[in-house]
This record gives structure tokens, C-alpha cells and sequence, in this order.
């Protein structure tokens, strides 16, 4: 197994990210416009590239990590996954009965929610056992 670089890893989920955000601001109006089902359906989906290879650097980053950093990492997503999940159910409920109007827009966010949320609860625990994550 290789070495981890903290640098290599940060410099990397940068770049992937900086991809994604150039992506969706390039692609995201071209395939609105787009009449063709098969190209409408490439543009949309095309930024996920970047996003599915971020996802699986954080994955390498933690499985290459001492126990009590994953055991960190697994409370946060858990959290994380519990709150994003309740408050989705919530928004459906209300959706379902007619109270709130939702297009189908608002997945887009559901990814986002779930970091943040990650972020702030990794931070939290990660204080918790003596200021991992600080």
C-alpha cells in the first residue's frame, strides 16, 4: 500500500472539486438547452465523474487510517446519513400532503446536506476524543 500525503490528498480533492464546479457551470446550461435525449443525458450526468472519484479518495483516506480515525469517520456519516435522512422524509411528508410544493431540483442538494452535515459532526466527535478533525 502507498504512503497517504496529507498534501497529495488535499491537492487532489481540489482539483476533482474545481473539475466538478467548472463542469456543472459549463455543462449545466448547455444541457437544459439540448434537445437529444442520448447527449442531454451524457451532459447531465458527466459531472458525477469527478465526484464519484473524490468519494473514492475519501474512502482510500479512511481505510488507510488508524482505528479510532475511522471509528470518527463512521459516527459522522452515520450522523450524518440519520440527520439528512430524517429531514428528507420530512420534506416528503410534506410534499406528499400538499403542504410544500418540491420539483425534483431540490435532490441536487440532498449530496451537499450530507456533507455538511458530515463535516460538522466529524468535527464535533473528532473533538470529543482529544481534538481529531480540529
Amino acid at each position: 500500500m502507498s504512503r497517504f500525503l496529507p498534501a497529495n490528498y488535499r491537492l487532489q480533492i481540489l482539483l476533482l472539486m474545481a473539475l466538478y464546479i467548472g463542469m456543472l457551470l459549463l455543462e449545466w446550461p448547455l444541457a437544459k438547452r439540448t434537445a437529444g435525449l442520448p447527449l442531454k443525458t451524457v451532459l447531465t450526468l458527466t459531472p458525477l465523474l469527478p465526484m464519484i472519484a473524490a468519494l473514492w479518495l475519501i474512502a482510500r483516506r479512511i481505510m488507510r487510517s488508524d482505528e479510532l480515525d475511522q471509528r470518527v469517520h463512521l459516527v459522522a456519516l452515520s450522523v450524518a446519513t440519520g440527520v439528512v435522512s430524517a429531514l428528507s422524509l420530512a420534506g416528503g411528508f410534506l410534499a406528499a400532503s400538499g403542504v410544500v410544493a418540491f420539483d425534483g431540483d431540490i435532490l441536487i442538494w440532498v449530496m451537499p446536506a450530507l456533507a455538511l452535515v458530515y463535516v460538522a459532526t466529524r468535527w464535533i466527535v473528532g473533538r470529543r476524543y482529544g481534538g481529531m478533525g480540529c
